[in-house]
């Protein structure tokens, strides 16, 4: 009901279904696909989407502005009507507790798309964060440090982010 509201009053969404996903059928996640601006899920999650759909990630990345897939260490997928551009994972010292870091990087994403980042460079700044939080015990105890995370991020993709 919500994704038909935003559609309807032209409000622009991400749909992201995380572990909600197997509540919905093939035609329910369809409509909200289609429904929203774009998709953000992890690897586990856009095949599970594209199984349960029918539909696969180029299908998806048609319908919507971007498609966004991440893959842990592997880094994430933007996905367009262009295609699929691969961004590298940024390194970390030391996993300790994954807890949180899918929070972490969607927080970037969708704090550098509110500062008016393209999806690439949103992406980038979710992949520090989700950095950041692997790093440390507990899904929210990470310290959030602006001069470090631009450090961080000019180190791994050579530009800050602010």
């Amino acid at each position: 009901q919500h994704a038909r509201e935003f559609r309807d009053a032209g409000v622009p969404f991400i749909f992201d279904p995380g572990q909600g996903l197997p509540m919905f059928d093939g035609s329910e996640l369809r409509a909200l696909i289609d429904a929203a601006h774009a998709v953000s899920v992890n690897d586990y999650e856009a095949q599970m989407l594209c199984d349960r759909t029918g539909l696969n990630e180029t299908a998806i990345a048609k319908m919507v502005d971007a498609l966004v897939v991440t893959l842990g260490a592997q880094g994430s997928q933007l996905w367009t009507s262009q295609g699929c551009t691969a961004i590298a994972a940024c390194e970390i010292s030391q996993a300790v507790d994954p807890t949180g870091c899918g929070d972490a990087y969607r927080g970037g994403l969708l704090y550098g798309l509110a500062q008016g980042m393209s999806w690439q460079h949103a992406m980038q700044l979710g992949s520090v964060l989700g950095a950041v939080k692997i790093e440390c015990q507990g899904a929210q105890n990470h310290v959030i440090d602006r001069a470090q995370i631009a450090e961080r991020h000019h180190t791994t993709y050579g530009h800050r982010p602010w």
